[in-house]
């Protein structure tokens, strides 16, 4: 991982508030990997804000019966906010070893380490989602991963399936599978004080 965030939390003051409020540490960076459109293609962290993280999983009406996952989940920011907004289990599953060691180090000193959250250094290609009922994705990778993901969170998700999906690129991906048919494009608010960028997100439902 590059760097510590110290300018990067300077600058984003709403977000370092939530990081201390939960006791986690989520800012950092690290590069992309493989190439184009390709099975392999990693696309770079870097966490969402925490304004469009709330307003997101508020608009998609996550409720205390929520079994959550968020695929990409690099240092767990989303999994920690939805936890923090009352669902029943927040799992987090990342590709990256060093990411994913990075959140189960947040889990552990986390304010909110007394409840159901996992994390699971995986391929979000073939991971387990039995019971999930709302899946996050933050453009983590390409199209050819988001139809095994998909495919996947269909045959095994729990009631009220949504999938709630940041920078919506491969958005008609979603649309060509069939299944879920309502979707809802939101435009988070953006905090005054904040360098980082007010992505649009997808929310899809049955």
């Amino acid at each position: 991982m590059i760097g510590k965030g110290y300018k990067t939390r300077l600058m984003n003051p709403h977000d370092e508030f939530w990081d201390r409020r939960l006791g986690i540490r989520t800012f950092g960076y690290m590069p992309g990997s493989g190439s184009g459109e390709g099975p392999d293609w990693q696309v770079h962290y870097t966490p969402a804000p925490y304004c469009s993280i709330f307003h997101s999983l508020k608009c998609a009406g996550l409720t205390s019966d929520d079994i959550f996952t968020d695929l990409g989940s690099g240092m767990g920011r989303v999994v920690f906010a939805a936890s923090w907004l009352g669902v029943k289990q927040a799992n987090g599953v990342e590709i990256s070893l060093d990411l994913c060691e990075s959140a189960e180090e947040n889990r552990k000193r986390s304010r909110l380490s007394n409840r159901s959250i996992a994390f699971s250094c995986a391929n979000a290609r073939d991971v387990d989602l039995t019971s999930t009922t709302v899946l996050f994705i933050f453009h983590a990778f390409g199209a050819d991963t988001l139809i095994a993901a998909l495919r996947n969170f269909r045959r095994q998700c729990g009631p009220n399936p949504r999938v709630v999906y940041m920078n919506p690129v491969f958005n008609s991906t979603i649309e060509d599978e069939g299944w879920l048919r309502h979707c809802e494009i939101i435009s988070p608010p953006k905090r005054l004080i904040s360098t980082t960028q007010n992505w649009k997100v997808a929310i899809w439902h049955v």
